[in-house]
């Protein structure tokens, strides 16, 4: 029998690429998407293409009960779960003056919260199968982003989800993060502000969306590690 992944937030973006990583790597898949049933159709059948057996979920994960309901409906339809690749999250740039209580609602709800909660769902068979939880943090967890400080704090609190987690589930289920660097920028970025950002990395150049999913899955399958947020970033981190 084939492993199966989950993939939050999987009809676009990154979500799409770890969905479509997944499929590459062996895995079924099961893509959750919210809002966009004809993205997470597109989806669907690039992974058949690949040779998965897939279906898309959807769920406002903002809701009471929906991560665990989420998993519910995913081990109804394939009754195990190897990998659970939390992606989702909502994207917020403003300044600080700007912010609202909703928006900050939404940015932790959809991420650490969500991530929280499906975590404990799907403790249970990730731990029969001796599976993983791969959360997707960012480099700005570590670093100051006063136009992003929602998405910055919810990542910080997606590291230490990673690293409690790990220990309450260990040892039958490992937790990892991913931290990407300039990756897939916005779709409302200035461009010359992303060349600005990519020409002070080390590597002199965006993160290969390739580069990112083949590392976070084979982080993801060492058995050897856990309680880890690897940066996958150019160098980002360090300058």
């Amino acid at each position: 029998m084939r492993p199966v992944a989950l993939v939050t937030g999987g009809a676009r973006r990154l979500g799409r690429a770890f969905a479509e990583g997944a499929a590459r790597s062996g895995h079924d898949v099961a893509l959750h998407y919210r809002s966009d049933p004809a993205g997470a159709e597109a989806v669907l059948a690039a992974l058949s293409a690949l040779g998965a057996r897939a279906e898309a979920f959807p769920a406002d994960l903002r809701g009471s009960g929906a991560p665990r309901r989420l998993i519910e409906a995913v081990l109804a339809r394939f009754g195990r779960l190897d990998l659970l690749v939390h992606s989702a999250s909502p994207w917020l740039a403003g300044e600080v003056s700007a912010v609202t209580e909703a928006d900050w609602d939404d940015v932790f709800a959809v991420g650490p919260r969500a991530g929280f909660f499906l975590a404990q769902a799907a403790s249970a068979a990730l731990a029969a199968s001796r599976g993983a939880l791969l959360l997707v943090s960012d480099v700005a967890a570590t670093k100051a982003w006063p136009r992003h400080v929602p998405h910055a704090a919810s990542k910080a609190a997606v590291d230490a989800l990673v690293r409690n987690l790990a220990v309450a589930l260990g040892p039958e289920v490992r937790v990892v993060g991913i931290a990407p660097g300039i990756v897939l920028p916005p779709e409302d970025a200035a461009p010359d502000e992303v060349a600005r950002l990519v020409s002070r990395t080390p590597l002199g150049r965006p993160v290969g969306v390739d580069d990112l999913v083949s590392a976070a899955l084979q982080l993801a399958a060492n058995r050897s590690v856990t309680g880890q947020v690897v940066a996958v970033d150019c160098g980002r981190s360090v300058v």
